[in-house]
């Protein structure tokens, strides 16, 4: 009960409604602050469960849309998203803190000759079909103007699931779609690029020691707590080195050199698995703790190696 306070920025809300009844519930959006967004507040009335229906702008600040020119292939568009460190709040409203932790399942629809990747387990990918589409998300494309079923069947369009059932802060919450390739260089790690042989190839070879590297953290501070520990390599537009996104990190182009030193940025973000991602800062005042505890991790598996 009482009010449900969530940030938002650059999105459209539709409407706020009673999930099992689709009765409107009231809301408000405060107007733009320049840095923090807006505050979307939601009236509950007992409520376990709320259905917020929006849409993001081309204004969202984490959503990253890449022509085909900007692509290595310069065939099909790509789509990112960078959310560290108040940014997840203009791709869905959420308590944008790291004190908050979310868990989440996502159907990604998008074209049959492109792949979506996300920062949780890929569940598996299919047509889609209109059971989908839940009462209350056809009436939110109805309050946009939009015919949400026709849409999502349309044809040439495929479904990708995917679950993140360990708890994150908001900024690691993270996918990517494009024309994506992907090769093996572990038990635990697929390395993804764009579907380009020579791009592929040098990825794979560049990070062929992952295993080794996971195996060193686990020495120094316990099981790894991911599962997975995938790597994406990105168009050169994308403006890190990497960010440790949880089972999937996301690199710049610019770490491949040819001569495996580019693993340093992996290791990097590595470490972020233990310090970060599994204990994180409680606000971004203290987003020092996140990088500093890390770099202390990382200089200690530097000089195991070099032993």
């Amino acid at each position: 009960s009482g009010q449900l306070s969530l940030d938002a920025r650059s999105l459209a809300v539709h409407g706020v409604l009673d999930p099992q009844t689709l009765a409107p519930l009231a809301f408000n959006l405060s107007p733009l602050d320049a840095v923090k967004g807006s505050l979307l507040s939601v009236a509950l009335n007992s409520l376990a469960s709320i259905l917020i229906l929006y849409s993001t702008s081309p204004d969202s600040s984490a959503l990253q849309w890449l022509s085909p020119p900007q692509t290595f292939n310069k065939t099909h568009p790509f789509v990112y998203t960078q959310c560290q460190s108040i940014h997840a709040r203009s791709v869905f409203p959420c308590q944008d803190t790291p004190a908050a932790r979310i868990c989440y399942s996502a159907k990604l629809n998008v074209l049959r000759e492109l792949s979506a990747m996300m920062s949780a387990r890929h569940a598996g990918r299919r047509d889609p079909v209109t059971g989908d589409v839940s009462e209350g998300f056809k009436k939110g494309g109805s309050a946009a103007g939009l015919n949400f079923e026709s849409l999502w069947c349309g044809d040439g369009r495929m479904v990708e699931e995917f679950v993140m059932e360990q708890p994150i802060p908001p900024y690691l919450f993270a996918f990517a779609v494009g024309e994506l390739g992907f090769r093996e260089v572990g038990p635990r790690t697929w390395v993804y690029s764009e579907n380009v042989v020579g791009v592929l190839d040098s990825t794979a070879s560049e990070f062929a020691e992952t295993e080794e590297m996971i195996r060193q953290g686990e020495k120094l501070f316990g099981e790894y707590p991911w599962e997975r520990f995938d790597l994406l390599v990105l168009p050169p537009s994308f403006p890190y080195g990497g960010m440790e996104n949880p089972r999937m990190v996301f690199l710049t182009p610019t770490v491949i050199k040819g001569d495996a030193s580019g693993a340093q940025v992996v290791a990097h973000e590595l470490a972020h698995s233990w310090t970060g991602n599994l204990i994180t800062n409680i606000n971004n005042e203290h987003f020092w703790l996140n990088e500093v505890i890390k770099m202390i991790q990382y200089c200690t598996v530097e000089f195991l190696d070099s032993l």
